[in-house]
């Protein structure tokens, strides 16, 4: 059972940083103040907001996840204190919520849509992305979240952002950092300059991705397009395994980047509608062009899905071709072993007869006068027909018998034939949710 709203801890072990530039009268450049600060508990950030007494032209606030499936570090209580200190409207919580403790990839491709939200001079927006990122101790790609909340003040310039990290020390956290540390002039020209640090940090790696799981598509698509029914395979089932999820790899791209795409159009649409900003401005050339790339990937994804799944249908036709053919070969030998049976069958009793006889004439109960020159008979073989006849009526009783028990003995005599994993919908369901159906609990994110 999953809740949404599990998504902070009672003992985080990474601080929530927050960083910051000044606001003065004077030029960014020459006066811009830097400062950072680390809290840990809720005292740190009950002194942290009761000392700010100088107003900021900048602040971030960064807090992380220590992996994908983990809640965010930072307590409920010191989240509800960032939220009531800053002035933060409600839709910000939909934001963390998507940051939950999880067992298993739920909402794979899901981002939280964009989200504005005006009130005089104040412009809230929030939004999710979804991203690539290269773990290159475990050599694997693996997709990442991150998400912001955008606080933006029209009447004094002034902006406050709230950066959702899937790692400690994030790429982007870095960039955030090292742009305020420096005195960036994009920071004081443009209040969406987190938004495309964002964008230009992960999104590159998008094509990146795409290639490498084509890395891994082509040998296979050589191979299966190569290959011949009669002579040997040289991919099998777990071939076909792979292209199944590389399949369900690309098919994941175009729903993820088309949520991107439409973050994108409202970014360039926020951007335009301001009053301060021309609608020439560098951002909204940016996120044009981040959304053509978008565009770009996302079509070369679905075309590779398109792929392989043709190479899959190709392989799976393939492998069921062959094994008919290794169908028909068995059963032409077993047309071969029936015709030596028969055979053997019409000699047995061709010669049954006469070994019956040879049998009986070779026991004792018979004798050769040779005095009167005949066959001499024992009164006694009348053993020998009893004996027979109580035989076999056993053995026909015993086979009757077994056959009422619906043959459950002669079951129990066949050989156990080890049977490969039936791939049936049903059976897939079984193994992936070990017999359970697995379920999500929708909560209302607190307000």
């Amino acid at each position: 059972m999953t809740s949404f709203d599990n998504y902070y801890l009672d003992h985080p072990v990474e601080p929530v940083q927050v960083f910051e530039v000044g606001q003065d009268a004077t030029p960014f450049l020459a006066t811009g103040s830097y400062q950072r600060s680390d809290l840990r508990t809720v005292e740190d950030t009950t002194s942290f907001l009761k000392n700010q007494n100088k107003p900021y032209k900048c602040r971030v606030v960064s807090i992380c996840q220590r992996n994908s499936r983990r809640q965010l570090q930072i307590t409920k209580p010191m989240l509800d204190l960032l939220v009531a200190g800053h002035q933060i409207g409600p839709s910000f919580w939909a934001v963390p919520s998507c940051f939950y403790r999880r067992s298993d990839d739920f909402e794979g491709v899901f981002c939280l849509p964009f989200t504005e939200s005006c009130a005089g001079s104040i412009n809230e927006i929030s939004y999710t992305l979804r991203y690539p990122e290269y773990k290159p101790q475990e050599e694997k790609w693996v997709i990442r979240q991150t998400g912001i909340y955008h606080r933006y003040d029209k009447t004094s310039s002034q902006s406050l952002f709230v950066l959702f990290n899937p790692t400690p020390q994030s790429k982007v956290h870095s960039q955030a950092e090292n742009l305020l540390r420096n005195f960036c002039p994009e920071v004081e020209s443009d209040p969406f300059w987190l938004h495309r640090v964002l964008f230009a940090t992960y999104f590159p790696a998008w094509r990146k991705y795409i290639a490498a799981h084509e890395e891994r598509f082509l040998p296979l698509a050589g191979n299966a397009i190569a290959t011949f029914i009669s002579g040997p395979l040289a991919l099998g089932y777990d071939s076909l395994r792979t292209l199944t999820a590389l399949q369900t790899k690309f098919l994941e791209v175009p729903a993820i980047l088309a949520s991107a795409t439409d973050i994108l159009d409202e970014l360039c649409t926020v951007i335009s509608s301001s009053s301060e900003i021309s609608t020439n401005h560098a951002g909204v050339r940016f996120f044009k062009n981040q959304r053509r790339e978008c565009i770009a990937n996302s079509h070369n994804a679905s075309h590779l899905q398109e792929r392989v799944q043709v190479v899959s249908k190709l392989l799976a036709d393939t492998l069921l071709l062959r094994d008919q053919v290794l169908t028909k070969e068995q059963n032409t030998s077993m047309l071969q072993l029936n015709k030596s049976a028969v055979f053997i069958t019409t000699l047995t009793l061709v010669y049954l007869p006469s070994s019956f006889l040879a049998t009986l004439f070779g026991m004792n109960f018979f004798d050769m006068d040779q005095t009167n020159n005949r066959i001499v008979g024992t009164p006694m073989i009348w053993i020998f027909f009893v004996s027979s006849i109580a035989l076999t009526a056993i053995t026909f009783l015993l086979y009757y018998w077994l056959l009422r028990r619906d043959g459950a003995a002669f079951r129990g005599l066949t050989p156990k034939l080890q049977r490969t994993p039936s791939w049936t919908i049903q059976g897939m369901r079984r193994r992936l949710t070990g017999g359970t159906n697995a379920s999500i609990e929708l909560q209302a994110c607190p307000a």
